[in-house]
C-alpha cells in the first residue's frame, strides 16, 4: 500500500484486501510498547507507551527535520520508500502532535493516539548526584557507567477499530499508515470508505514523524451545512497565517463543494484582500505548494473573477471610491431608502432610550409612506416640525420638543460620522447582492472607514444576504462571509449590541440559512464565546503565552500549548467537530497575491 499524498480516495486496496497491517506502518517498525503502572494507569481516554531503542534501520529525517524531508519528497513517501540508515541507539523521531497506533498482543484491536506529552525519566537520584559524577561539574566528561533512560509518551485516545470505549492493554506502537491516519480522524471507516455526508474538503495535510503524510479533509456538511457551520481562526497578526489560510480554504471549497455557494470578504485592514483576483507568484515558485495544490486537486489560480466595492469618496465623486486598490472598483453609497432600518443602530446606546424610540417611529411611518424620500427631505421635515413646536406647546405627536431636537442634532451628524456611506440628495446605489452566484467572490473594502463605519456596512451585509437566502431571492444554498478583525464586530463581553445579537444568531441558526461565517481575529477570547463555540472548524496559528491561558485552550495539555507559541508560518492546529482530537496541519501558499505584495505599477 501506498501512502503517497493523493485526493484521499484510496484506490490501492480494495475493502476485502483492508486488515489490521493496512492502518499500521510495519515496514517502519515496532517504535515501543504500552505500560499501565500502579501510579500512572491507562486509561479509557488516554494510554502511555515507551520509546523502544531502534537497532533496525529507519529513517534519516528526525522530528526537527520533518519539514525538509517532506518538501524534498512532496509524494509523501513514507520511510520504507526513502533512503534508510542504522544506528543502535536511536529512538523514532516522535513529537507533539503525532499520530500513533496500538496494536494489542492479542491482535483483536487498534487504538489510535495523539501524542500530548513527551518525560524523559532516568535512574539518577537528584542533581547534584550527576554533577558530582562529572567530576565534580566537569560537562565534558562522559561517565564511563550505563546511565538507564527511558522517554515516556502519554497519547490522547482519539478511536480505535473495535469501537469499544476501554483502557488500553498490552500493546505494540506502531507509526499508522496514510489509511490509519484517516481513521483515526475519523475521515474514513475500517472499510476504506468516506464517512462525510457531503464532499470531502481538503484543509492541508498532516506529516507524521515517520515521513507519511496524508490529506486532512473536513466535512462539507458541517462547512456549509446543514450539520454544521462556520470556521474560526485566531493567532498573532503576521505570523499565524490567518488571512493565507482562509483564502486556500475557501480555493478549496469552491473547488469540491457539492452544494452552490457564493463567497462574500470584507478587506478590513490595508490591503490584505484587494488583489485577490491576481496571482501568487511565491505560490508558482514553491514546488512543495504547487505539489500540494495538485494531489489536493485545487486549481493554483487566484479568484479571476472576483468583483470590488468600496464606499464613494465625497471628494471624488462620481466614480471616486474610498479603497486602497488601483484597479477596476465599484462604488457603493446608500440612500434613505436603502438605509433608513439600520439608522437606529447608528446611535450609541446611551442616547437610544424610549423617547427617542418613539420619536423615530413617528419618522419611519412618514419614510415608508413614502412622504420623506431623501436623507435631506428628512432632516428638513424635522427641522420644521421643531419650529412649529417652538412656537406653540413644546410637543410633537405625542413626545417633547427636546427629544425631536436631540434626534435632529444625531441625524444631521451621521452623513459626516460615516463619510462616503450616506447619500443625503438623489438616489443611492448598493452592492447588487442579487447577482450573487454559484462561484461568485465579492469583495467589500471598508478598511478606510472608522469603527463605526465599518460596523455599519458589514452589518447592513449580513441583513441583506441573510434576508436574500430566507426569501429564496439567491439562486444558492449558501454564501460564505469572510471577515477579519471578528472582535470589531461580536467583542468578549456582556454588552450586546445589534449587529453582535445578529452575529450570535447567525452562528447558532444561519447554517438553516446558509448564511456561513468566516471569522478571524488575533485573541480568540477577544471575541464572544458563543460565537466561537458555534462555529464547527476552528483553526489555531502562532499564539501568544498569555492567550493561552484563557479558558478557549483549556482543552490542550501544556505540550500542545507550548508548540503553539511556537508554530512557524504554514501551519496551524485544527479542531473540526468531527474529529476526536485537534491536529496539527500544514497548508501551502494562497492562491492570492498578498495586498501589500502588490505593484502599484498599473498598466494603461
Amino acid at each position: 500500500m501506498t501512502n503517497a499524498l493523493d485526493d484521499g480516495t484510496n484506490d490501492t486496496q480494495t475493502p476485502e484486501e483492508i486488515t489490521f497491517e493496512s492502518f499500521l506502518n510495519m515496514p517502519y517498525g515496532v517504535i515501543g510498547r504500552t505500560a499501565s503502572t500502579k501510579f500512572e494507569p491507562n486509561t479509557s481516554s488516554k494510554f502511555q507507551f515507551w520509546l523502544s531503542k531502534r537497532s533496525a534501520s529507519v529513517t534519516p529525517s528526525d522530528s526537527s527535520n520533518s519539514e525538509n524531508s517532506t518538501t524534498s519528497d512532496p509524494e509523501g513517501n513514507t520511510a520504507q520508500e526513502n533512503s534508510v540508515s542504522s544506528r543502535e541507539d536511536e529512538i523514532a523521531p516522535i513529537e507533539i502532535g503525532n499520530i500513533v497506533a496500538a496494536l494489542a498482543d492479542t491482535h483483536d484491536d487498534i487504538t489510535f493516539g495523539l501524542v500530548v506529552e513527551m518525560r524523559s525519566y532516568s535512574d539518577i537520584d537528584s542533581f547534584i548526584a550527576d554533577y558530582l559524577s562529572h567530576d565534580f561539574g566537569d560537562a565534558q566528561i562522559e561517565v564511563p557507567t550505563d546511565i538507564s533512560e527511558v522517554v515516556v509518551v502519554t497519547c490522547s485516545v482519539m478511536r480505535n477499530v473495535s469501537s469499544k470505549t476501554k483502557p488500553v492493554g498490552r500493546s505494540r506502537v506502531y507509526f499508522p499508515s496514510r489509511l490509519g491516519i484517516e481513521f483515526a480522524y475519523g475521515i474514513i471507516d475500517g472499510r476504506g470508505d468516506v464517512l462525510f455526508n457531503g464532499a470531502p474538503i481538503p484543509v492541508g495535510v498532516f506529516e507524521n514523524g515517520d515521513g507519511t503524510i496524508a490529506p486532512i479533509r473536513i466535512d462539507e456538511a458541517f462547512v456549509l451545512g446543514p450539520e454544521g457551520a462556520h470556521l474560526n481562526v485566531s493567532g498573532i497578526s503576521g505570523l499565524a497565517s490567518k488571512t493565507s489560510a482562509v483564502q486556500f480554504i475557501i480555493k478549496s471549497v469552491l473547488q469540491h463543494k457539492e452544494q452552490r455557494a457564493a463567497v462574500v470578504m470584507f478587506n478590513v485592514k490595508s490591503r490584505d484582500l484587494l488583489y485577490v483576483d491576481q496571482a501568487n507568484p511565491r505560490l508558482d515558485s514553491d514546488e512543495w505548494s504547487q505539489e500540494a495544490y495538485r494531489v489536493l486537486g485545487i486549481p493554483t489560480g487566484p479568484f479571476a473573477e472576483a468583483h470590488f466595492f468600496a464606499p464613494v469618496d465625497p471628494h471624488n465623486r462620481p466614480r471616486g471610491t474610498q479603497s486602497l486598490r488601483v484597479l477596476d472598483t465599484e462604488h457603493f453609497e446608500w440612500d434613505l431608502l436603502m438605509i433608513y432600518e439600520q439608522i437606529p443602530s447608528l446611535f450609541h446606546t446611551m442616547d437610544w432610550d424610549d423617547r427617542m424610540e418613539g420619536v423615530w417611529f413617528v419618522i419611519q411611518e412618514e419614510i415608508e409612506q413614502e412622504r420623506l424620500l431623501t436623507y435631506t427631505q428628512m432632516t428638513n421635515w424635522v427641522s420644521q416640525l421643531i419650529r412649529e413646536a417652538n412656537q406653540n406647546n413644546q410637543w410633537i405627536r405625542g413626545y417633547h420638543v427636546a427629544t425631536w431636537q436631540k434626534m435632529l442634532s444625531h441625524l444631521r451628524r451621521f452623513p459626516r460620522s460615516y463619510q462616503g456611506l450616506i447619500a443625503t440628495a438623489g438616489e443611492g446605489r448598493d452592492i447588487p447582492w442579487a447577482t450573487l452566484t454559484d462561484g461568485s467572490v465579492f469583495v467589500v473594502d471598508i478598511q478606510m472607514l472608522n469603527d463605526r463605519g465599518q460596523r455599519l456596512v458589514f452589518g447592513r451585509a449580513i441583513n441583506a444576504i441573510g434576508r436574500m437566502l430566507e426569501n429564496e431571492n439567491l439562486n444558492l444554498d449558501a454564501v460564505i462571509v469572510f471577515v477579519d478583525e471578528l472582535n470589531k464586530f461580536a467583542p468578549a463581553g456582556n454588552e450586546r449590541t445589534p449587529l453582535k445579537s445578529n452575529l450570535i444568531n447567525i452562528t447558532a441558526r444561519g447554517r438553516s440559512l446558509g448564511l456561513i461565517l468566516f471569522g478571524a481575529e488575533q485573541f480568540a477570547s477577544s471575541v464572544d464565546k458563543e460565537i466561537v463555540e458555534n462555529s464547527s472548524t476552528y483553526l489555531f496559528g502562532r499564539t501568544e503565552t498569555n492567550e493561552l491561558r484563557t479558558a478557549n485552550y483549556s482543552a490542550f495539555s501544556d505540550e500542545v500549548k507550548t508548540k503553539l507559541t511556537t508554530l512557524p508560518q504554514g501551519r496551524l492546529l485544527i479542531k473540526f467537530a468531527k474529529f476526536p482530537q485537534p491536529i496539527f496541519l500544514r497548508f501551502p501558499f494562497p492562491p492570492c497575491l498578498p495586498g501589500d505584495q502588490y505593484s502599484d505599477q498599473v498598466e494603461d
